[in-house]
């Protein structure tokens, strides 16, 4: 966007807060018609939404008035939903409050995580925001509210959150994992040193040696990678990064480790 607007010779702010006078200032004489806002971490104040005279909109990752907050893609992942989806939305003080213009409903594919679910969002809510422009401009956009009710809120993932707990369900791990990919990124320790675990499948079947283990207990399946009992289920580890060293696949580190019969995941 920078490099966009420098191009153009476009007013061109970065302000530390929207909060400030001066922001204030210098947007008002930037004599904005509409104010667009996407996955920005602040609240604008009164004074600068009420700068446009067409109105702010924010372009939000979820299906308002569900995943109001920071965090709508990490929190979908986490929760294993099917489906999500890109909210326009009129700009309110309120968090995420504001009426809406349009929706589009996106899938959540078992294989995603942060980068991906990311990436299908801006494909979807780029049209998306731009159809909701040309419905302000010829007076026809609408403003249906929210029903506050309903509301469920999306706060960011933690890097102590993003530590797994092999006591829960496989498919648990699963989301946890990609909602934690990249950032914070998911995590366990293994002798003591942080394992980074960066993809995990869910397993079906436990290899019979895994019997009577318990959670966090790690034996190698027939093709070679680490699979780790849960506490209802296992996972296969198909990705890692150990610590100080590059990623790789659950299989090579396996195979560079040394893990001994039994050994267990904290």
């Amino acid at each position: 966007m920078k490099s966009a607007a420098q191009a153009r010779a476009l007013c061109l702010l970065q302000p530390e807060t929207c909060r400030a006078e001066e922001f204030t200032e210098a947007f008002r004489a930037c004599r904005p018609e509409i104010g667009v806002v996407v996955a920005y971490g602040q609240i604008l104040p009164p004074s600068v939404l009420a700068c446009p005279p067409r109105g702010c909109l924010n372009v939000h990752y979820s299906l308002l008035p569900a995943l109001r907050g920071a965090a709508p893609v990490q929190q979908a992942l986490l929760q294993g939903l099917d489906e999500t989806g890109v909210t326009v939305q009129w700009m309110a003080e309120q968090l995420d409050a504001g009426d809406i213009v349009l929706q589009e409903r996106v899938p959540v594919e078992s294989d995603d995580n942060q980068t991906t679910l990311f990436e299908r969002m801006a494909t979807v809510g780029v049209p998306l925001l731009l159809k909701a422009l040309e419905l302000i401009e010829v007076g026809e956009a609408p403003r249906a509210p929210q029903d506050s009710t309903r509301a469920t809120w999306a706060p960011e993932l933690t890097a102590e959150q993003c530590r797994i707990d092999w006591s829960r369900s496989a498919e648990e791990i699963r989301d946890l994992v990609r909602a934690c990919h990249p950032k914070p990124g998911a995590y366990t320790y293994r002798r003591g040193r942080r394992l980074k675990v960066v993809a995990v499948e869910v397993v079906r079947e436990i290899p019979a040696s895994d019997e009577g283990h318990t959670a966090g207990h790690v034996e190698l399946d027939s093709t070679g990678r680490l699979v780790v009992k849960a506490g209802n289920g296992a996972v296969a580890l198909v990705g890692v990064q150990p610590e100080g060293r590059r990623a790789m696949s659950g299989a090579e580190h396996a195979r560079g480790a040394r893990f001994s019969a039994g050994e267990k995941l904290e």
